[in-house]
């Protein structure tokens, strides 16, 4: 490939995901002499018009999708999960649901604190979080959120799209002793509430990084597969290029892999970095051995169900024929008004089932789950549960999985997707918080408790194959039993490289000169939020270590 083979390039990145175009733009920006390669592995869909909006057709499942699968899940009954990727220029956010949710404080801070170094911690991400977004709200945390960056983020409010059920949802989450946030704001260190669902769209419109964050300086080029990383290993390891697909290599100063939790690691591996024994079971030369690559994976599950209208003409969700709906502003984002992060209702039942996992019982003043309240839970609700505007939808997601699992080569060739295995409901932490959740949302949309249960909703529609449907007297084994049936994933891998394991806090991989990890792979625990906002705040921090490295090295 000429052009790309014959240049001495600064930066090769490995992939042209979120944090590969935010770290390639502010590097450009920051010394507009470099020369930076991106390599990525889909098409540039910046332009595509079946992504821009919240309805479009072209997402999950779409052309900009890898379309991975897990391996069958033990505890899902040997059930293979979808787990999307984006396959496309700016990754994930060609694909994702928009949400902006950054997180809740203590997920941060441990992180700092598991690698110790506290850029890593909420105070020293923050910065970076503010300097992402631009919050289009008249009720604003000056300290806590940004106004003068690149990404747009709209709320609820300030598009005008408040929806019927609005005020009944909100009073049935006060009447189970769920309160609502200062300014509605999840994304000011605490998340524990319910709040305004906030997306990065403008006007409606999908906020792609690559076409935020711009990369003019840099050379982009797409439908282009990496092969491997080349590695000399005379003397101690160090990365001096790649190899694409068809045979050609790139040299490199220095090689930055920006591939994701999922191939991240596949491309570590089939570079002859990782557990060796993996590698020469699929005839892999190793350059080092790094037992941690593709290990430590996490990812937020999501159970979904349906619940039905008392008064369907009353049109409280889409698809009826509420005039309200034909607004123009109805169609620039989820049909969603709240996002509510809530702890374990029953800790004496967390405590158990630590117990169960751990084999000791848990301290509640030191241990990390119970120590302080822990944002295990969201809860969306969704106006728009069948196609006639009859029902509305529940979303579960566990937010803090304590269960770990791997991703592993499946063989030597970059074409075969690796075997993913998340290990849901690995842990009976994670079976517990999948039913305390469920029991929560029980208690908001099928039960007397709430305005929802009382006089607008009646009753669960069950899923698919499954008898029965959930109430206020299901049993610990019937919701056991509906999880199983029907979990999925959110999409939010991560963990696969993580630092202080495989990665230094300065985004080295271990052991291997000239070599860096950039992306949702190198997040040591579980950021209870939806990863974007974490990743363009690593992606810009990266950009300004990497940009000091170089300053350093010049004097």
């Amino acid at each position: 490939m000429m052009g790309v083979s014959d240049t001495d390039w600064d930066y090769v990145l490995v992939g042209g995901g979120l944090s590969a175009t935010v770290l390639a733009s502010s590097l450009i920006r920051f010394d507009a002499s470099l020369k930076i390669l991106v390599v990525e592995a889909g098409p540039n869909a910046n332009d595509a018009t079946d992504i821009v909006y919240a309805n479009s057709t072209n997402l999950v499942g779409g052309a900009y999708d890898w379309k991975d699968k897990t391996v069958p899940q033990a505890h899902l009954g040997g059930r293979s999960v979808d787990v999307p990727a984006g396959r496309a220029l700016g990754g994930g956010t060609v694909i994702n649901m928009c949400g902006w949710i950054r997180g809740d404080k203590a997920d941060y801070d441990l992180w700092g604190e598991v690698v110790g170094d506290k850029r890593w911690s909420y105070a020293g991400l923050l910065p970076y979080m503010r300097q992402t977004e631009t919050l289009h709200s008249t009720a604003i945390d000056a300290e806590q959120r940004g106004a003068t960056g690149h990404m747009h983020i709209q709320t609820v409010s300030g598009t005008k799209r408040a929806f019927p059920l609005r005020a009944s949802v909100l009073k049935s989450w006060e009447e189970v002793g769920v309160s609502a946030l200062p300014n509605f704001d999840a994304n000011a260190g605490c998340a524990l509430g319910v709040a305004e669902l906030h997306e990065n769209r403008s006007s409606g419109r999908r906020e792609i990084s690559s076409a935020v964050y711009p990369l003019d300086g840099v050379t982009v080029v797409t439908d282009t597969m990496v092969a491997m990383i080349l590695v000399d290993n005379e003397g101690r390891p160090r990365a001096r290029g790649i190899q694409l697909e068809d045979g050609t290599q790139v040299q490199a100063k220095e090689v930055i892999v920006t591939a994701g939790a999922v191939r991240t690691p596949q491309i570590l591996m089939l570079s002859g970095i990782g557990p060796a024994a993996q590698l020469r079971k699929h005839g892999i030369a190793v350059s080092l051995d790094s037992p941690d690559v593709g290990k430590n994976l996490c990812d937020h599950t999501l159970l979904a169900t349906a619940w039905k209208l008392k008064d369907p003409s009353a049109g409280h969700a889409l698809g009826s024929n509420n005039p309200l709906f034909q607004q123009e502003q109805f169609a620039w984002g989820q049909p969603i008004d709240f996002v509510v992060t809530t702890g374990a209702q029953d800790k004496a039942g967390l405590a158990k089932a630590i117990e169960a996992d751990e084999g000791v019982a848990p301290d509640p003043a030191t241990h990390p789950l119970l120590k302080q309240e822990r944002a295990f839970n969201e809860h969306l609700i969704i106006y728009a549960g069948a196609p006639d505007g009859s029902a509305i939808g529940l979303f579960h997601v566990n937010l803090l999985p304590t269960a770990r699992g791997t991703v592993t080569l499946a063989s030597a060739d970059v074409r075969d997707t690796p075997l993913i295995d998340p290990n849901f409901l690995g842990t009976e932490v994670d079976k517990f918080i999948a039913r305390d959740g469920i029991r929560q949302q029980i208690r908001i949309a099928g039960s007397t408790d709430t305005v929802l249960g009382r006089d607008i909703l009646s009753g669960e529609m069950g899923a698919p194959g499954f008898d029965g449907v959930f109430t206020p007297e299901s049993t610990d084994d019937f919701i056991d039993g509906r999880i199983a049936a029907g979990l999925g994933s959110c999409y939010h891998s991560m963990g696969t490289a993580a630092m202080g394991k495989v990665v230094d806090p300065d985004l080295r991989v271990k052991g291997v000169d000239s070599l860096r990890v950039v992306d949702a792979s190198v997040l040591p625990v579980s950021i209870t939020g939806h990863l974007q906002v974490a990743v363009y705040a690593l992606a810009l921090q990266a950009a300004d270590i990497i940009h000091r490295d170089i300053r350093e090295h010049k004097q």
